[in-house]
């Protein structure tokens, strides 16, 4: 990795970065070592030389400086870091003695009295020249210093690279303490870190190590936050790196931050894949899952966001990978790895609500026809939601979560830190204490599928995407008659499988983020966060209503010239003092409907003029775009019957009827939107028009299926074929704005689902030595709000 990226990366994750002080972090952050035990391994003969008691009075360390405590090194050794491992692999010899383990570490630990009954065999490793094997992000030249490597011997020992599913705790070197060598140090730590946590699914937290001169930093690194320690000196506090050590190397896996339901398979393989434990209840038998593919990695520059691991997986006996039944060919299913917040419901909790209140709505006292959003339906619409309602067939358009498993929150932010960035957060009403929300815990959740799905953009030819796209209108009208909506939909929610006879039939993905409509006061200022940037509706992105009050006219004279200007509403423009909340209904999923069909038809059949267009305009960026005056809201906004001639000149021969049509629906939703007042939002019954329209166009477009039908949908360079909705699809930059920033494996740019501050913070110091000085002066503010900054020059 070169040292922009390795900037870049550092600027990402230190929006996450809380600082506290050296033994706050210890009592908070680092495992807690067995009764007695630092003190038997500073008793050991094997501590004593290195280290040796004295007293304040007569002592030095080597360095000169008075000793600060009764402990003082007294080897011999060439430099800080060597000191470090010294007595690092003495402490190891006390532990391997303390549980009965061989040198080696490859016989099974012990139970002992004063050791962990199961350590996770850490040992110390250095090796200047040898390079780790991590993530394509990092690259394949990186190297670090040392680490705690797990102690059993693998065969790829002696190769070239080591992997990095063996590095439990990383540790990055700088002989001297100057301003240039830290920010290097840290910038080297984060980007080992964001590799190791990135690439191997067990990690829940991984703990770092930075050594500048004499000054040892301790570090903590989870997908809700990190944390790092105010620096002490290794020669002033030699029992506080023995203590720090001892945690550590006699820790469990499950302590040093290793999933207990995810094993690596095969264990001694260099790449290694993974089994996936969904535990059972006490009644029933844990279920285990081998991956056999990828469908989505976790690839973010931050660890708190972009986190969503899907695999392709088939189930197995047990966590070695026997055949669940011998000799017979398992089923593939889908295997899904989230964070969610703590106190949030699942996904499965969620589509069991959804799935009953469509059942409450379908069963009431009242007809389901007579709902007041069908009210403006033609008796041939029904015929659509009819099929869905016999024998509750409408879950076959969902994927459907068949086996799932909570994990336990992660750890809290600890009490007394600070950071160096204001950051928004909620007001905790007992205590005053402000808690930024992006830092609240979260959980690890696993959820299995027993369908294997292609995504709408994937299907062969647009004919087929349309009729899925046409599918997904029915249910989420559905869904919001039962009173729910989705608030996420995107290309990488729209799947589907083929079914004979039925052609493509709907497979309705990530229910993470429904709520019931109308939404709670909270739910409803929840919005701008959640959504795939090319997919969400113009008022969610801008923030910006489309509602224009209309004119009051003061005499006749203006009541005839507003009579004789037609629909003055489509021609009018918000004033900003008119500004209000937006609510996420049922409008805007449909909106999101709109723009992947539009994004199908502009980018997906691989017509270069259309492609350009959209580039020129910037219509596909992948981030919010904020001003409601851009090209791309434009075409949301815009009060013309028709998309700029240049645009349709632009579509594919075949599809410019198509497109002309589907810019129609496009004014249909425009005036709505200008014409529904803010009072009118939750009353379902305005919708009716909008539902009855969007449905009827679909009718009208088959009059033409057999031109744009069988127009083929592209793939596109380097196309990911991920199911899950972290990102969407890569098309080699088709659309996309110049200079975006775009993620690897992306379809539709990155998911903007509750991003993190996008203001790259410093890395904040200390009042130590050795801590960034000069860059940033900062202390514990406990609760006060310091200033912003930036990592990066530029």
């Amino acid at each position: 990795m070169d040292s922009e990226s390795e900037a870049r990366m550092a600027d990402a994750m230190a929006q996450d970065l809380r600082h506290c002080e050296a033994q706050m972090f210890i009592t908070h952050y680092l495992p807690t070592p067995k009764e007695g035990l630092v003190a038997k391994v500073l008793d050991s003969p094997l501590a004593g030389g290195v280290l040796k008691e004295t007293s304040q009075t007569d002592s030095t360390t080597e360095s000169g400086d008075l000793s600060e405590n009764s402990w003082a090194f007294i080897s011999k050794v060439p430099s800080h870091f060597a000191r470090i491992m010294d007595i690092g692999e003495r402490i190891r010899e006390v532990l391997v003695q303390e549980a009965n383990l061989s040198r080696s570490g490859l016989s099974e630990p012990l139970e002992s009295a004063s050791c962990n009954p199961h350590p996770s065999q850490a040992r110390p490793y250095a090796h200047p020249d040898r390079r780790f094997s991590f993530g394509v992000a990092v690259g394949n030249k990186f190297k670090v210093d040392a680490c705690l490597l797990e102690g059993v011997h693998c065969l790829h020992d002696s190769g070239s690279k080591l992997p990095t599913h063996r590095i439990l705790v990383p540790l990055e070197v700088a002989l001297e303490a100057t301003e240039g060598d830290v920010r290097q140090n840290w910038e080297k730590l984060f980007a080992a870190v964001n590799s190791i946590m990135n690439g191997d699914a067990r990690r829940d937290f991984v703990y770092g190590i930075t050594n500048e001169d004499d000054r040892v930093s301790l570090w903590y690194f989870s997908r809700t936050h990190s944390a790092k320690a105010s620096s002490f000196s290794l020669m002033k506090n030699p029992d506080q790196l023995v203590r720090v050590l001892v945690s550590l190397l006699s820790a469990s896996d499950e302590d040093l931050g290793l999933n207990p339901n995810i094993a690596l398979y095969p264990k001694k393989h260099a790449h290694p894949g993974f089994i996936y434990r969904f535990p059972g209840d006490s009644a029933g038998r844990s279920r285990f899952f081998k991956t056999t593919g990828v469908v989505q990695e976790a690839s973010s520059e931050t660890l708190s966001w972009g986190t969503t691991r899907v695999w392709k997986a088939v189930e197995v006996a047990n966590f070695e990978g026997d055949d669940l039944v011998p000799k017979v060919a398992p089923k593939e299913v889908i295997i899904k790895d989230v964070w969610i917040d703590a106190k949030a419901e699942t996904e499965k909790e969620i589509q069991d609500k959804v799935f009953k209140s469509i059942d409450d709505f379908l069963e009431g006292p009242e007809p389901w026809r007579d709902h007041p959003c069908l009210a403006k339906m033609k008796p041939a619409h029904f015929d659509a939601f009819q099929s869905l309602v016999a024998n509750k067939k409408y879950r076959e358009r969902f994927l459907q979560i068949r086996e799932d498993f909570q994990g336990a929150p992660s750890k809290s932010v600890a009490e007394k830190t600070w950071a160096s960035t204001t950051r928004t957060g909620r007001v905790e009403q007992e205590t005053g204490e402000v808690i930024p929300t992006e830092f609240a815990p979260k959980r690890r959740c696993f959820f299995m599928f027993d369908d294997v799905c292609t995504r709408v953009s994937h299907v062969p030819v647009f004919g087929d995407a349309v009729d899925i796209i046409r599918q997904a209108s029915t249910v989420l009208i559905l869904m919001f008659c039962a009173g729910w909506i989705h608030r996420d939909i995107s290309t990488g929610n729209l799947l589907a499988v083929e079914e004979n006879g039925e052609g493509w039939v709907l497979k309705l993905a990530d229910l993470e983020y429904a709520i019931p409509f109308p939404p709670s006061a909270r739910e409803a200022r929840d919005n701008g966060n959640i959504g795939t940037s090319f997919f969400m509706a113009t008022e969610l992105q801008t923030n910006f209503s489309q509602y224009v009050k209309p004119p009051q006219p003061s005499d006749l004279a203006e009541l005839y010239q507003l009579y004789e200007s037609g629909d003055y509403r489509t021609n009018a423009v918000a004033r900003k003092e008119e500004v209000m909340d937006i609510v996420h209904n049922l409008q805007h999923d449909l909106e999101s409907l709109w723009w992947i069909v539009f994004y199908l038809g502009a980018i997906k059949t691989g017509r270069k003029e259309s492609i350009d267009w959209c580039k020129n305009w910037e219509i596909f960026q992948d981030h919010f775009d904020r001003n409601p005056a851009s090209y791309r809201h434009r075409i949301m906004i815009n009060s013309d019957a028709k998309f700029p001639q240049a645009l349709l000149d632009s579509f594919h021969p075949d599809l410019e009827e198509f497109m002309d049509s589907w810019s129609k629906l496009q004014r249909v939703l425009h005036r709505v939107y200008s014409t529904r007042s803010p009072a009118e939002v939750t009353d379902k019954s305005t919708y009716a028009l909008m539902c009855a329209l969007f449905v009827d166009i679909f009718g009208s477009l088959e009059k033409t299926r057999d031109k744009w039908g069988p127009i083929p949908i592209t793939s596109g360079g380097g196309e990911s074929k991920k199911r899950a909705r972290e990102d969407d699809e890569v098309f080699d930059d088709k659309g996309v704005a110049p200079g975006v920033d775009r993620p690897e494996d992306s379809d539709a740019g990155r998911s903007l689902k509750r991003p993190r501050v996008v203001t790259s913070i410093l890395l904040q110091g200390d009042g130590g030595g050795g801590d960034l000085r000069g860059i940033l002066n900062a202390g514990p503010t406990h609760g006060k709000r310091s200033k912003q900054g930036s990592l990066s020059s530029k």
